[in-house]
């Protein structure tokens, strides 16, 4: 009854609102417009599909290893640092009789998913078709289409963490039971992200804080879809997140406390602590340590500027593990660890004021250029070495297979130079739309849906790049991508709330 009365509700809207006025065939304007942009909106994916081409990257060789130790061994298994869910997805393309070629398939039909899913969400949260021109400039950003044929795991990434967001936009605008599934399948699609990359570990936690907030869990069903929602999450991060991956050498038993040593090395250089420190596990090596320290510090300084230091200088030098734990991986983790600790410990705020200027950085840059070139630049170095590990493991791919023909990127990559002002100018909006939102929510005191709303981007937003501020760099692009289409979303949200802002203010004119 409640269904068929809002049926008739909506039939008589398109024509008090065109007034009387022309339409095609009886649809109004809103409805004209609506269909315009779906259009579009297809349009955009179906000119943006590329040719299922592999494209290896400088992670590729690891993530295939892992992929390949994981089948093998029956369980997730890490090398060279990766993080296991990515590997696990391709050992299951292959246990499935799938190759490279599968794995790009799936990638593309996983970007229509999340596409298709954020205009979906966008319509529902907006109710309005000016909440779907956000999400199509996401389906043409060069930044995301180049992932999709990428064997790394940005791609698989971005769409649960934006699915998990995308989850939580839909509980707010349902009732009762369905709230409480859109709420479960979110929490589980953010548990699915920090599997993938566990510098979202903050996105599961966020998820499931938000999502208790918005469902409300008052009936015992209710309770029981959260705690199993919750429970089938914690079992995911255990079993596959880097938690419960087994490493299959040294650089993945070290990859984490090394990371957060490396990244801070101006911090641990200036530390006395820190330095008592390394002259204490280092021992007799003290002094060509620190020396090799000095070295790596001072090697590209302009590479990250925003970091005002090159990291991986530091992060593969094999040498560091040898002075510091006679290359034992296990004790070269923990004196990595003791010596972050002890340089945080002695200067929090240098260690504040790094992870603030990374946020700022983050949010000036929230949807940053990047993917510009034509065609998708392929790691030629690392062709021989993929091929290597696959005839390693029985799976015999010559190079030349694995080289293929460039693939290019999309439409906007054609032209760079609209393409660059276009999506810095949409990160500048983004900003302007997170001034608006906390401004509104400070200042109103009845909560609004576009507080709520917006306010759930802002977070999986910052949890989403909290960690890799806190313990990596976010001077590569690349660390954003994901977040890109929540800032479509966000977008989407502003533009509906401005508009209905700008109208309620002409009324209140008239």
């Amino acid at each position: 009854m409640e269904w068929t009365a809002t049926v008739r509700s909506d039939s008589k809207a398109p024509a008090r609102m065109a007034g009387g006025a022309a339409s095609w065939g009886g649809i109004g304007s809103s409805s004209r417009w609506s269909v315009l942009v779906w259009t579009a909106l297809l349009v955009a994916m179906v000119v943006s599909f590329r040719p299922a081409v592999p494209v290896i990257w400088g992670d590729t060789p690891s993530f295939v290893e892992s992929a390949l130790l994981t089948l093998e061994g029956g369980r997730p298994t890490v090398a060279g640092g990766r993080d296991p869910g990515y590997p696990a997805f391709l050992a299951t393309t292959f246990a499935f009789g799938g190759d490279l070629g599968t794995v790009v398939r799936v990638q593309e039909a996983a970007w229509c998913v999340l596409v298709l899913a954020l205009a979906a969400t966008a319509r529902m949260a907006t109710r309005g078709a000016v909440g779907l021109v956000p999400v199509i400039l996401v389906a043409t950003y060069p930044g995301l289409l180049l992932f999709r044929n990428v064997l790394t795991a940005e791609l698989l990434f971005a769409v649960f963490l934006n699915l998990a967001t995308a989850g939580l936009l839909v509980a707010t605008c349902v009732d009762n039971a369905a709230r409480c599934w859109a709420v479960a399948a979110s929490v589980l699609c953010a548990a699915l992200a920090a599997c993938f990359r566990s510098q979202g570990l903050l996105v599961p936690i966020a998820a499931i804080l938000m999502g208790a907030w918005l469902a409300r869990p008052g009936t015992v069903t209710r309770f029981a879809v959260m705690s199993v929602s919750v429970a089938m999450a914690l079992a995911l991060l255990v079993a596959g997140s880097r938690f419960g991956a087994a490493a299959s050498d040294q650089a993945s038993a070290v990859f984490v406390p090394k990371t957060l040593f490396c990244n801070h090395l101006n911090i641990v250089l200036a530390s006395d602590a820190a330095r008592r420190e390394i002259a204490s596990v280092a021992g007799d090596r003290a002094d060509a340590t620190m020396a090799r320290l000095d070295a790596d510090f001072a090697a590209k300084p302009g590479r990250w500027p925003v970091l005002g230091f090159f990291g991986d200088a530091c992060l593969f030098d094999t040498a560091l593990d040898r002075d510091v734990a006679d290359g034992d991986a296990v004790g070269a983790a923990a004196a990595y660890r003791r010596i972050f600790l002890a340089a945080v410990r002695d200067r929090p705020l240098a260690y504040a004021d790094k992870v603030l200027r990374q946020m700022a950085y983050g949010a000036s840059v929230a949807w940053p250029s990047y993917g510009l070139d034509p065609a998708i630049p392929i790691s030629t170095d690392d062709v021989p070495h993929v091929s290597d590990i696959m005839t390693r493991h029985g799976r015999n791919i010559p190079p030349t297979e694995l080289q293929g023909e460039p693939v290019r990127i999309g439409l906007l990559s054609d032209v760079p130079g609209l393409s660059t002002y276009l999506f810095r100018a949409l990160s500048a909006t983004f900003v302007i739309a997170v001034i608006f939102w906390t401004v509104t929510a400070v200042g109103r005191r009845r909560r609004s849906q576009f507080v709520t709303r917006a306010g759930i981007v802002v977070v999986m937003w910052a949890a989403s790049i909290a960690t890799a501020a806190c313990a990596h760099t976010l001077d590569i692009g690349r660390y954003l991508i994901p977040a890109v289409p929540m800032v479509g979303l966000m977008l989407s949200l502003f533009a509906a709330e401005l508009t209905g802002t700008i109208a309620r203010l002409r009324k209140g004119a008239d």
